[in-house]
C-alpha cells in the first residue's frame, strides 16, 4: 500500500521524521526505514524487505534511508553542521519507480542544483545498472570530483507523473541525502518555501495555465 500521503499525511509524517531524526541516525544508520506520522513501521538494509513488511502492514507510509553520517546538512561529500536557529529541511514527498519498484521517499528541493540526485544505494536497490562499457560522467564540487551517470526516473509528485534526467551518484559519498534539483521539476511545477510555516507548495504549471485561460474566456 505504498500510496501517496494526502498533503495533510505527509505534513505530519515529515513533521514525525524532522522530530526522530536524531534518534533514527542513532539507532538506523545506512537503513531504510518505513514510517508514517504514527512512527516506525520497518527498517532494513535490504528495500524489498521494508516495502513487504511496510506493505503487510495496511499502513500509508513513506521510505527514508538514513544516512551514514551524522551531519546536519550533507550536500554530496561536504558536510556542515547546521548553525540556523530554524532546524528545518523543505523536503517534499516524491514517488520514484523503476520497473517493478516503487517508492514514496523524501526528497530535499534544492533550486540551487539544475539535475536531481540519487546516492549509489539508492540507486542500486531501485535496480539500476551501469550498461557494459558505460562511461561515468565527471561533476565538480565545493569538495572535489564525484562520478555520475545520468537515468531518465519516473516520478510522481502530488500525483503527477513526470520523467526527469537524474544523476545517479557512483561515487560512494558516505550520505545517502537525495536531491530535487531544477531540470523539468523547476518547468513542470511553481515552487514555493514557506520556511516560518515549514511548508513547501507544489503547484502543477498546466492547471495555472488552464485557470487563466477560463478567466480570460470569462472576462471576454
Amino acid at each position: 500500500m505504498n500510496t501517496t500521503p494526502s498533503a495533510q499525511e505527509s505534513q505530519q509524517m515529515l513533521k514525525w521524521l524532522n522530530q526522530n531524526r536524531q534518534m533514527l541516525l542513532d539507532l538506523y544508520k545506512n537503513q531504510y526505514i518505513a514510517y508514517n506520522a504514527s512512527g516506525l513501521i520497518a527498517h532494513s538494509e535490504n528495500l524489498r524487505e521494508v516495502l513487504e513488511l511496510a506493505n503487510a502492514s495496511g499502513q500509508v507510509f513513506a521510505i527514508y534511508l538514513v544516512p551514514r553520517r551524522t551531519a546536519s546538512i550533507e550536500i554530496l561529500p561536504i558536510r556542515f553542521r547546521t548553525v540556523a536557529r530554524h532546524d528545518w529541511q523543505p523536503n517534499y514527498y516524491v514517488k520514484l519507480k523503476h520497473r517493478d519498484i516503487e517508492i514514496s521517499t523524501t526528497m530535499l528541493v534544492d533550486s540551487g542544483a539544475e539535475l536531481s540526485l540519487i546516492s549509489l544505494k539508492v540507486g542500486q536497490d531501485l535496480g539500476y545498472a551501469l550498461a557494459d562499457a558505460e562511461s561515468t560522467l565527471l561533476a565538480e564540487t565545493i569538495g572535489g570530483r564525484v562520478e555520475y551517470v545520468l537515468r531518465n526516473v519516473e516520478m510522481t509528485i502530488d500525483g503527477y507523473g513526470l520523467i526527469a534526467p537524474v544523476a545517479w551518484l557512483q561515487t560512494n559519498t558516505g550520505g545517502q541525502q537525495l536531491l530535487l534539483g531544477r531540470e523539468v521539476v523547476f518547468d513542470k511545477f511553481n515552487i514555493e518555501l514557506r520556511q516560518a510555516d515549514e511548508q513547501i507548495i507544489f503547484t502543477w504549471r498546466e492547471n495555472l495555465i488552464c485557470d487563466r485561460f477560463f478567466l480570460i474566456n470569462s472576462i471576454n
